[in-house]
């Protein structure tokens, strides 16, 4: 048997009666219509009070003295500017990638790509001579994104060049995870001498490649961000202290812990002032109940050397709702 339905005004009391404070009815309705209670829950649950000693790791569902529906929505929207925010740099740091690939592989062969034979064992199987799994489904993706592409230059090649892109053309069609599987199957030296430009080796840029394509993800598709544990865990080099990489948790798959990997390569490629990520952070609407610690994140973090910012980005809640968010009493 389902849930049975309610009514926002119901929806209201509910919260009430598991002691929420709300202060003004209209904001609170405006927020349940627009957002939805489902999706304000996962905000909320980490108000609920814990269950009696039998069951200490579980949820009631009454909320800690002192829980405001205002707290709830300062959370929502620095979770929303958080995703907007990863999604920003992370963009910047997928266009540079197809850059830095197309050019490397380029300057070896225009068509390597299209040469399995060319790739690395992950692609082709030299007992048998013929392409494995992993090259056929990326060639399956590939030439859906070829046929689907709107973009002018790939029309200039059809009518030109039989349609046939060079690398450095053919990475701007890739996604993420096209581009994330091409890396993997390129020659050993071709993934070295790019990993080497950004201080790493190739296992670690895969492993990170992977960590933010699902954080890229979540971003794109508006899922809680800042208090998750992620599923993928980054390898770390072991030359981290010296680039900077530190402050990360032992489990290394908490919030602050894969910024970290998005802050790096922003400031490692040249991507701006790195201080979109730290502005973020700042803003964070810390409570004795969700403290910033919810993230993952240190609290020595500002000292980082990722993240030392001489001046920060002031990010302040709007006076009114826009881009996702919600106005607070």
């Amino acid at each position: 048997m389902s849930k049975p339905f309610k009514s926002i005004d119901e929806q209201i009391t509910l919260l009430r009666s598991r002691g929420m404070t709300i202060e003004d009815d209209g904001m609170a309705r405006h927020a349940l219509e627009t957002v939805s209670y489902y999706r304000l829950s996962g905000y909320s649950y980490p108000f609920r009070e814990y269950s009696p000693e039998d069951a200490p790791e579980c949820r009631s569902n009454h909320f800690v003295p002192g829980t405001s529906f205002d707290q709830i929505i300062r959370l929502y929207n620095f979770d929303t500017q958080l995703r907007f925010t990863v999604f920003e740099e992370l963009s910047k740091i997928e266009v540079s990638l197809r850059a830095m690939i197309g050019y490397q592989i380029g300057a070896a062969d225009p068509l390597l790509h299209m040469n399995p034979s060319s790739l690395n064992e992950r692609a082709w199987n030299a007992d048998e001579q013929k392409e494995r799994r992993l090259y056929k489904d990326w060639q399956y993706h590939y030439e859906n994104s070829l046929k689907n592409s709107k973009e002018i230059f790939v029309q200039h090649h059809l009518e030109n060049y039989g349609g046939t892109l060079p690398i450095w053309c053919a990475v701007h069609i890739l996604d993420w995870g096209s581009l994330q599987t091409l890396f993997t199957m390129l020659p050993k030296e071709m993934r070295r001498q790019i990993a080497a430009k950004l201080q790493l080796t190739p296992s670690v840029l895969d492993s990170w490649l992977n960590c933010l394509r699902v954080i890229r993800n979540i971003s794109a598709h508006h899922s809680r961000l800042f208090n998750r544990s992620l599923p993928n865990i980054p390898t770390i080099p072991h030359s981290a202290k010296e680039i900077g990489i530190m402050g990360l948790s032992q489990a290394k798959n908490k919030c602050f812990d894969q910024l970290t990997l998005v802050q790096y390569l922003t400031r490692t490629m040249g991507l701006g002032d790195g201080t979109a990520l730290p502005s973020v952070l700042a803003a964070f609407p810390a409570t004795d109940v969700v403290p910033l610690r919810a993230t993952g994140t240190p609290d020595n973090w500002q000292s980082l050397p990722l993240w030392a910012c001489d001046t920060l980005r002031r990010i302040d809640a709007p006076d009114t709702p826009s881009d996702g968010q919600l106005t607070c009493c």
